[in-house]
């Protein structure tokens, strides 16, 4: 508590009493009663301020000396006693004492904040928790009214309902801010009767405690100066309380949800990501690339594929079909080799993006959306055209009119270094690969053998300029040192799709299915809209 002095002149303020409740006094923020004293004491409407001692003034060195030096160098000055410590600041001797007192103060303080510290590490270690009540629970409190210090969450049902809401209509595909919307269409209010908001709602499924978890020291305060929280990246000792109080929701639930958090901001569309994959015709075990998937675990890719049950075949080929003569030995020329290759479908892959160039574009120049598909075994990669609203559709092109693509960017950093990872290729090189375009009959599709790729390496020139050129150099694998090309045969083997006759169905626009059994329960659009119609009457059904 801090008096203030008035200056002797008519119509001058009475003594001031100024104090700030609970205040550490390691700054200055939040010291509103401090801060218009200072205030009023720079306008000129006191001379002395008498304070107990230092550390009730500022347990902050800094902040102590350059206020008493600015209070010091005022016209009239102004003074501050501190009583018990004997220092009155418009004496010549009291700035040595002063900053003796302030540093020791301000010593306090930090052996204060590490005794804190280690009580709060104490306390967590042994699962001694003090769980503030959030929306969908309440705290125990005695009989007195008084909240009990360790008391377990309980679910407060009418709000638990609105929780429970939030979470399936997030995992369905609705964004943040369009939940929020509905809940306040719907009239309904959060605890402190305000409108619900896109960071309400993101707080709500960020939230541990609503799985019946307890994460403790998700932030802390790195500096008693500033007083500024801080997200514990592994500074803070971390202990995470499972089953401590009844669940909302389930844990699978609120890992998806985190999930699909993870995924939003790197762009992904729709809801909870799920594999895909096709199980009949010609793309049989293709699994679709969700682009903005981040996900760079190339197990997934194989797990989605290998559960198609496929029935391989030994197959043999009549090399008459093909010509009188015996091609025994003769090769198939590479098209990376050929003059004509920037005339062909092409592809270049690198770690974090796919660019096509302007002979796909062509090629696709009358369709919108397109598939991308993977098979991880055959390493093979395809292209279909699809509509806008099938499974990991990719715009192509804004419309069907007017110029065709040049040149189709796709950025891909998880599913880049997911496909790294299958191939065994060097994250550092870029990788070309000729791609056929194929047109059978209603289908029409284009194929990519990734195991026929040309690495490309980055080079810089290390000349004496001032800037250093980059230039991309095509590396000749060891395996193509003496061969030009695959022999006649076995490259027709490995290409048999090319030669379907046109008479043939290739059954290319089979729809996709989910690689597994969802074990979280996903609702529907209309199940969703009927659970925000009847919030208010209490019943929702989020089975």
């Amino acid at each position: 508590m801090l008096f203030c002095r008035p200056k002797r002149r008519r119509n001058c303020s009475p003594y001031g009493n100024y104090a700030d409740e609970g205040i550490s006094g390691t700054s200055l923020k939040r010291r509103d009663k401090f801060n218009a004293m200072i205030e009023a004491c720079r306008r000129g409407e006191y001379d002395l301020i008498v304070t107990k001692s230092v550390s009730r003034f500022a347990r902050n060195i800094v902040d102590c000396l350059s206020l008493v030096r600015e209070l010091k160098n005022q016209v009239p000055p102004v003074g501050v006693l501190f009583e018990t410590d004997s220092i009155y600041t418009l004496s010549e001797e009291s700035e040595l004492k002063l900053s003796i007192f302030a540093s020791m103060a301000q010593a306090e303080s930090e052996k204060k904040s590490e005794s804190m510290v280690w009580s709060l590490k104490e306390r967590f270690k042994h699962n001694k928790l003090l769980t503030p009540e959030l929306y969908g629970y309440t705290r125990p409190r005695d009989g007195g009214g008084h909240y009990i210090k360790y008391g377990i969450l309980e679910i407060v049902e009418s709000e638990a309902m609105v929780v429970r809401f939030i979470f399936d209509a997030f995992l369905a595909g609705f964004s943040i801010e369009r939940i929020a919307e509905i809940l306040n269409e719907m009239e309904i209010k959060t605890r402190s009767e305000k409108e619900w908001t896109a960071g309400s709602i993101n707080y709500i499924i960020r939230n541990e405690r609503y799985c019946g978890s307890v994460l403790t020291w998700k932030t802390f305060t790195a500096d008693i100066f500033e007083h500024k929280k801080k997200k514990n990246r592994n500074d803070r000792d971390q202990f995470l309380y499972s089953n401590h109080h009844p669940a909302i929701i389930s844990v699978e639930q609120f890992e998806a949800a985190q999930n699909l958090l993870y995924n939003r901001r790197h762009g992904m569309r729709g809801g909870l990501p799920i594999m895909q994959v096709i199980d009949d015709g010609i793309f049989s075990g293709y699994v679709p690339i969700n682009h903005h998937w981040a996900n760079d675990d190339p197990a997934e890719y194989y797990k989605a594929s290998d559960s198609v049950e496929t029935t391989r075949i030994d197959r043999k080929i009549r090399r008459s079909a093909f010509s009188m003569f015996d091609l025994t030995g003769y090769q198939v020329v590479r098209g990376l080799f050929m003059s004509s290759r920037s005339e062909l479908p092409c592809m270049t892959i690198s770690a974090d993006k796919i660019v096509f160039n302007s002979a796909c574009g062509r090629k696709l120049s009358d369709y919108s959306y397109i598939q991308l598909l993977l098979h991880p075994t055959e390493r093979k990669m395809a292209i279909r055209p699809c509509n806008a609203d099938d499974t990991f559709s990719i715009s192509w092109r804004k419309s069907r009119t007017g110029e065709p693509v040049l040149i189709k960017t796709i950025s891909c950093p998880y599913f880049g270094k997911a496909l790294m990872q299958i191939m065994d290729w060097n994250p550092e090189f870029n990788y070309r690969i000729i791609g056929t375009w194929i047109e059978c009959g209603p289908d029409c599709l284009m194929v990519f053998n990734l195991t026929k790729a040309l690495p490309i390496a980055q080079i810089f020139d290390d000349e004496d300029s001032e800037s250093m050129r980059r230039r991309r150099v095509p590396m000749c694998p060891e395996e193509w040192e003496e061969t030009f090309g695959d022999e006649f045969y076995q490259f027709s083997l490995d290409n048999e799709l090319y030669y379907i006759k046109p008479r043939q169905a290739l059954q290319s626009g089979v729809k996709c299915r989910d690689a597994a059994e969802q074990t979280i329960p996903i609702l529907s659009y209309n199940e969703i809209m009927q659970n925000a119609m009847n919030l208010k009457t209490g019943v929702v059904d989020h089975e």
